[in-house]
């Protein structure tokens, strides 16, 4: 496969890191969005075009495994510039510094790095933040991607970025094997969905899911052990049937408002 456009590849759960992706297109419109997911039967993609965009949310202060499986794919010109997004709702240490090297590994680079604290979608972790902090965090994400855009249309280099929270990179390091060994669990760690009698049978969470990780069982979901735990499914149920353990019952779901769950499904 070729993309020979300047194009945006993007991973998105409940919708932060599509938000991203949409308001860097609207500030540079020749870009072309690209789920990272639709990429999963392609072995080789060639990137011929002046500028490529990676935005993914972070993770257990990693990448998704299936934006580090496309990243591993690709076969990057020397000529593209190349840019990268991570948004996070809590610690995302150094989770560009961990894309940079892979890229370095291939052969390329990662000409720019930007990290975009957005509303946490963590309901493993944290409840849903109030919509009042939502909308501050909304408002900063856009006067950032003026500036980050700035930077992307004149192929500037700029520094991958890292928490500002000095304790939280070096957490990630002194613990950098637990949390590997963590991530590597995230697959199987879908045995604690279930879902609440009041589950309809939608078949919503089995459409919206990116890596095709549930599918319906006598009217109700069954997930298949390939999580990424984005929480996509959790989050966008409409009837809020879908649990994780007991730590879900009482708290609130978390839906990007400014995107439509149109865009989210596969």
């Amino acid at each position: 496969m070729v993309i020979d456009k300047d194009t945006i590849l993007y991973f998105s759960g409940t919708g932060n890191s599509l938000q991203v992706a949409k308001d860097i297109k609207s500030e540079i419109s020749d870009f072309n969005l690209c789920r990272i997911d639709s990429l999963m039967t392609e072995e080789k993609i060639r990137i011929k075009g002046n500028i490529l965009g990676i935005v993914f949310p972070v993770i257990y202060s990693r990448m998704p495994s299936i934006v580090e499986t496309i990243i591993k794919r690709l076969e990057i010109s020397k000529d593209t510039y190349v840019f990268a997004v991570a948004t996070h709702g809590g610690a995302p240490a150094e989770a560009l510094i961990k894309l940079r090297r892979i890229m370095q590994g291939k052969g390329a680079a990662l000409n720019s790095g930007f990290l975009i604290k957005m509303p946490t979608s963590n309901i493993f972790a944290f409840n849903v933040a109030s919509v009042k902090k939502q909308t501050k965090l909304f408002e900063r994400e856009k006067k950032k991607l003026s500036e980050i855009s700035r930077i992307i249309k004149q192929r500037k280099n700029h520094k991958c970025e890292v928490s500002t929270l000095l304790i939280d990179t070096l957490m990630d390091r002194v613990f950098a094997k637990t949390m590997d060994r963590i991530v590597k669990q995230l697959p199987i760690r879908d045995k604690e969905f279930w879902a609440l009698n009041n589950c309809n049978g939608c078949r919503l969470c089995e459409k919206i899911c990116p890596v095709n990780n549930i599918e319906l069982s006598s009217d109700r979901p069954v997930w298949k052990h390939n999580c990424e735990q984005c929480a996509a499914c959790i989050q966008h149920c409409p009837k809020e049937a879908i649990q994780w353990g007991s730590k879900t019952l009482k708290r609130k779901r978390y839906r990007n408002p400014n995107i439509n769950i149109s865009e989210l499904i596969r």
